[in-house]
């Protein structure tokens, strides 16, 4: 009997291990099901990747160490050849941008990458830069955006004066003491959804 009673023990706690498992086991392959992801139809082969590099090397680096040292001819200008952005932070910029969006009612439906320059008082003095913008169709108008005072999202090329915008008429902003406190980091920066400040300079050693 007392044999009788181990077996059915090791049953029972074979079957509870079991069934404690399986969720587990379908939970692991519903995730890496999930994580699948095919690649873009934009990504290029490395060697297409060094031609761009070169051709950029050849077009236009000569011409912007001529200008920017016709200024200071004693100091060697190297020019900007890469911004980096870590992973983290391009991750956590996508999901800000998609829950942001999703507060004001609207989806983004691309990523421009906009060419800049800090000038001589910026951040890295005459150093070409990027900025990234999201952009979303608003009232079947599409374009960069960013969130209004009431929390809506409004196409960036209203947001400027008339003389400011190409002549078209923009909506002025109300002031400060106006806004509404729902996003109070968020309207520190005029509703802005728009990244910069990532690091830059010519190509590591290895890469291209």
């Amino acid at each position: 009997m007392k044999k009788i009673n181990s077996i059915i023990l090791v049953l029972a706690v074979l079957f509870f291990v079991s069934c404690q498992e399986t969720p587990k086991e379908e939970n692991t392959r519903e995730m890496a099901q999930e994580e699948e992801v095919k690649p873009p139809a934009g990504i290029i082969s490395l060697d297409e990747a060094k031609t761009l590099c070169d051709n950029y090397e050849e077009r236009r680096i000569a011409g912007i160490k001529e200008f920017e040292m016709a200024s200071n001819p004693e100091e060697e200008f190297v020019p900007t050849q890469f911004i980096d952005f870590d992973f983290e932070t391009i991750d956590n910029y996508l999901k800000y941008v998609k829950q942001e969006a999703k507060k004001a009612g609207v989806s983004p439906d691309s990523l421009r990458i906009y060419l800049g320059n800090y000038g001589k008082e910026g951040k890295e003095p005459n150093r070409n830069t990027v900025f990234l913008l999201p952009t979303t169709s608003i009232d079947g108008e599409r374009g960069g955006f960013y969130i209004n005072d009431d929390g809506k999202a409004a196409l960036i090329r209203n947001y400027w004066p008339e003389d400011e915008n190409g002549g078209q008429e923009g909506e002025p902003r109300s002031k400060a003491s106006l806004m509404p406190a729902f996003n109070t980091a968020l309207m520190m920066n005029g509703g802005s959804l728009t990244l910069n400040f990532g690091q830059g300079g010519p190509p590591p050693f290895g890469d291209f």
